[in-house]
């Protein structure tokens, strides 16, 4: 690993620990429990593709294996949604 490589891996840890702090924060209930579980959703989607990208090594378009995890984290966001939902 370059240090170019280390610096943008150290940057994109530290977004992973202010999004984790933050979610923290939102399950204090300082937002109404829809709104919480948008954002929440937003910041597992978000967080699961920093790490499919920087960590997992599947930038490269074309895997099978990142386009699962892709959609693992495009379902689950939408699972905590519904599961968060009013009927749900």
């Amino acid at each position: 690993m370059t240090n170019i490589d280390e610096g943008r891996a150290t940057i994109v840890w530290l977004g992973l620990v202010v999004l984790t702090l933050g979610s923290a924060w939102l399950g204090e209930g300082a937002l109404p429990a829809g709104l919480t579980a948008l954002v929440v959703a937003l910041i597992v989607g978000l967080k699961g593709m920093l790490v499919i990208r920087h960590y997992m090594g599947l930038g490269e378009p074309g895997s099978r294996l990142r386009l699962a995890m892709r959609m693992y984290f495009f379902v689950v966001p939408v699972l905590i949604l519904v599961a968060a939902s009013p009927g749900g």
